[in-house]
């Protein structure tokens, strides 16, 4: 079931493989392809009301699953966490 937030996903009437790429069954992208593909769906991203809350539950879900959320593609999601961790980790200390 999808979180009641994706109601109101920029994304929501979109194809899928924009923010994921092309399925198995589908020929390969080229690294160009991918590269216009991710960054068609950060702008869609970049305009959608509940964004952070799409970043959040991906970050949730799992650091490794793979494409587009949250305006963010997996590397910079697991770049993203390591930093919030970091900043977590300096509060602990700090208090």
């Amino acid at each position: 079931m999808a979180p009641a937030w994706h109601k109101q996903a920029a994304c929501k009437d979109e194809d899928s493989a924009l923010f994921y790429g092309p399925g198995e069954d589908e020929p390969r992208e080229t690294p160009k392809q991918k590269e216009t593909r991710i960054e068609r769906a950060k702008e869609i991203c970049r305009r959608c009301p509940v964004r952070d809350e799409c970043l959040d539950f991906n970050l949730q879900v799992s650091a490794a699953q793979h494409g587009v959320a949250g305006g963010l593609d997996e590397d910079e999601r697991k770049s993203y966490r390591r930093r919030q961790q970091r900043i977590s980790a300096r509060e602990r200390n700090a208090s």
